[in-house]
C-alpha cells in the first residue's frame, strides 16, 4: 500500500531528523526528545528499515532517572516502547514508578488540551505490557471499573461524551490488561464514526477529521476485529496529508509534517495492509 517512491520519501524525511549524537528532533535541531525519537523509531520499524543505532539506544536509556523513574509518564512510555523496538530494556527496573502512576483520577482535572481522558492509563498499561509485567489484581480491577464509568449509551467511551479517540484508548487498555470488552456496543459507535471522505470522524457526523482520528478509528477497528468500510476515502485522506518533505501533517494540503503524524500515517497504511498498527498516545 506504500509504494517505493512514497517509502523512500518517508525514510528520507525520518532519517533527516536524526540528531548527530542519537535521538530525533522533527524541527531538525540538536535537541532530541523522547516523543520524536519514539515516532521515528516506530516508523522505521514499520517500514522494515530500522538498523542498529547505539547512540539512540544510549539516549533513550539516559532519560531514566537514578531511582528508575522518568520525568513524566509520557517519557516512560516513549523510552520503554522505543527500547523494546530495539530489543532493549531500561537501565533500571521502572515497575515501581509505573505502578505509582497507574491510578484513577478526576477527569475534570485533565487539561483541556489532552485529547483523551484515558491517555495516562493507556500509556502506563502499554509500558507495563511491553516490559512483560502486569499490575496487581486489585489495581487492575480498579482501573477497569474506572473505565466502565465512562461507557456511554451509544457504546463509546469518553468524558463528557463519547469520542473515537477515547473509545480507542479505553478498548486498548482493556486489551492490554487482558480483559474482555464490555459488550458489543463499541462496534456500533465505531460504525457511527465512519465517514466516506475521511474514513473516520472523532464524533459521529462532526467534520472535519484529523489524522489522529483516523488512526484511532483504524486502531479501534483492529481491536474489535473489524474492517473499515470506507477504505478508499481513508487512504485518499491519509495520502493527501503527505507533504513535499515526504512526511505527513495532521490534515490535508496544509500544516507542517511531524514525526508523530508520519508515524500515524504509516501505521494506518500498515494496518490496512494487514501488518498491524502501533497504538500511540
Amino acid at each position: 500500500m506504500i509504494d517505493g517512491a512514497t517509502r523512500a520519501g518517508i525514510l528520507r524525511y525520518v532519517r533527516g531528523r536524526r540528531c548527530r549524537e542519537g535521538g530525533y528532533c522533527f524541527y531538525r535541531l540538536e535537541e532530541p526528545n523522547g516523543s520524536d525519537t519514539f515516532h521515528a523509531v516506530a516508523t522505521l520499524a514499520l517500514l522494515g528499515a530500522l538498523g542498529e543505532d547505539v547512540e539512540t539506544v544510549s539516549f533513550l536509556k539516559e532519560r531514566q532517572l537514578p531511582d528508575g523513574s522518568y520525568e513524566s509518564v509520557m517519557q516512560a512510555y516513549y523510552c520503554i516502547l522505543s527500547l523494546d523496538i530495539f530489543g532493549q530494556r531500561p537501565r533500571l527496573d521502572p515497575s515501581a514508578y509505573l505502578l505509582s502512576q497507574f491510578e484513577t483520577y478526576d477527569p475534570d482535572l485533565v487539561p483541556v488540551e489532552v485529547p483523551s481522558v484515558f491517555r495516562k492509563l493507556f500509556l502506563v498499561a502499554a509500558a507495563w505490557r511491553r516490559l512483560g509485567l502486569a499490575p496487581p489484581p486489585d489495581k487492575r480491577g480498579e482501573i477497569l471499573s474506572f473505565l466502565l464509568r465512562f461507557r456511554k449509551d451509544d457504546g463509546g467511551f469518553g468524558h463528557p461524551s463519547s469520542t473515537l479517540l477515547e473509545t480507542c484508548q479505553a478498548l486498548a487498555v482493556f486489551r492490554l490488561l487482558g480483559a474482555d470488552f464490555p459488550g458489543p456496543g463499541a462496534e456500533a459507535f465505531l460504525r457511527a464514526c465512519e465517514d466516506p471522505v475521511y474514513g473516520f470522524l472523532n464524533i459521529p457526523g462532526v467534520r472535519p477529521a484529523f489524522l489522529e482520528h483516523v488512526a484511532a478509528g483504524v486502531g479501534a477497528a483492529g481491536l474489535l476485529g473489524l474492517r473499515p468500510r470506507y477504505t478508499r476515502g481513508l487512504i485518499n485522506f491519509v495520502s493527501a496529508c503527505r507533504t513535499t518533505t515526504g512526511g505527513f501533517s495532521r490534515t490535508t494540503n496544509t500544516g507542517i509534517a511531524t514525526l508523530e503524524n508520519t508515524h500515524e500515517a504509516v501505521g494506518i497504511l500498515a494496518a490496512l495492509d494487514g501488518r498491524g498498527q502501533q497504538m500511540t498516545a
